[in-house]
């Protein structure tokens, strides 16, 4: 059996677009590309602004951060909140933790059969 490989190692957010980009095909409803972008900026949130990663200040950074209008953001949002990758409680929301990877490291196991 022939076995392929490959190491990444990339900067903060895109290590979540590369992570949320591989787990996507695992998904029973699948994440576009532009929501991989916003949950990838979310995730990357460091420091306090982390401790309220949907707050006010957080959205604002995320919304320059893929230019992106209010309205816009809220649409992604209420699109992640819909196909339950994002959580609401309370009023805030929390990212389904089956999206998170390692935080330095993420390894995968992938294994194809042919039938036949």
């Amino acid at each position: 059996m022939k076995v392929l490989k490959k190491q990444l190692t990339l900067p903060k957010t895109e290590y979540f677009i590369k992570h949320l980009s591989i787990v996507n095909i695992f998904l029973p409803v699948t994440l576009t590309p532009k929501e991989i972008e916003v949950i990838a900026a979310f995730m990357s949130l460091e420091g306090d602004i982390a401790e309220q990663r949907f707050g006010t200040s957080a959205r604002k950074m995320v919304r320059e951060q893929l230019n992106l209008s209010p309205g816009g953001l809220g649409n992604y949002l209420n699109s992640l909140k819909q196909k339950r990758f994002l959580a609401e409680k309370d009023g805030s929301f929390s990212i389904l933790p089956i999206l998170h990877p390692d935080v330095v490291q993420q390894n995968y196991v992938f294994q194809l059969n042919k039938n036949g």
